[in-house]
């Protein structure tokens, strides 16, 4: 990896690790102006605290691009996660708008109050999530990650119910995406398969 350009390290790791969840980020500037993006460097990483990690890259042209620059100053965002009926709009709110452009306005993409945070929630989604800044990493210039703690999660009614007394959640139904290999890849969740976990020790034969 040491003798490989950036570009040529992003192309191995995004080509390979594969899939990877979206996390639909939205985030505020000091002045109320709203931004949003979506990120695929984003997975969970802790549930003491429970804690999300957002992997940040910088402009083509060098410095933060406005979800690190709004998180570097608020220390707030929101995610959400992408379902099919929500891929045309998070797919136009990853457009090189220019600073300060309100992708959420450009996609029609309705959001309502967050409970915890100014950043608000996209509506739509099926899961979203409140999220503060817990710790920032620079591993280089403008190559921000992002550490964020879950304040609170809201999942759609339509997918909770109960099972023998514990709470069930129906993630197939989400029908979430996710992004794999190669420019605009993306992979359906819902085609999964369930292999059960082998318990120790293992029977003879």
């Amino acid at each position: 990896m040491a003798t490989l350009s950036p570009g040529e390290r992003y192309k191995l790791l995004v080509n390979t690790v594969t899939p990877r969840p979206i996390a639909w980020t939205v985030t505020q500037d000091s002045d109320g102006v709203v931004n949003c993006a979506p990120h695929s460097f984003f997975n969970v990483l802790s549930n003491r605290p429970p804690l999300i990690a957002l992997g940040l890259m910088p402009h083509p042209e060098g410095g933060d691009k406005d979800t690190a620059r709004n998180i570097r100053a608020a220390g707030e965002f929101t995610v959400a996660l992408v379902s099919e009926v929500d891929a045309e709009a998070m797919n136009l709110t990853a457009i090189d708008a220019p600073p300060g452009t309100d992708e959420l306005a450009l996609a029609d993409v309705a959001t309502r109050p967050a409970s915890k945070v100014k950043p608000p929630l996209i509506a739509a989604a099926p899961v979203t999530m409140e999220c503060r800044t817990w710790q920032l990493i620079e591993p280089a210039p403008g190559n921000l990650i992002v550490l964020g703690e879950v304040l609170a999660m809201h999942i759609d009614d339509a997918f909770l119910g109960d099972e023998n007394g514990k709470l069930r959640i129906d993630t197939p139904a989400m029908k979430l995406i996710g992004r794999t290999h190669g420019t605009g890849s993306y992979v359906r969740n819902g085609d999964s398969f369930e292999m059960k976990r082998k318990a120790w020790p293992l029977p003879e034969g």
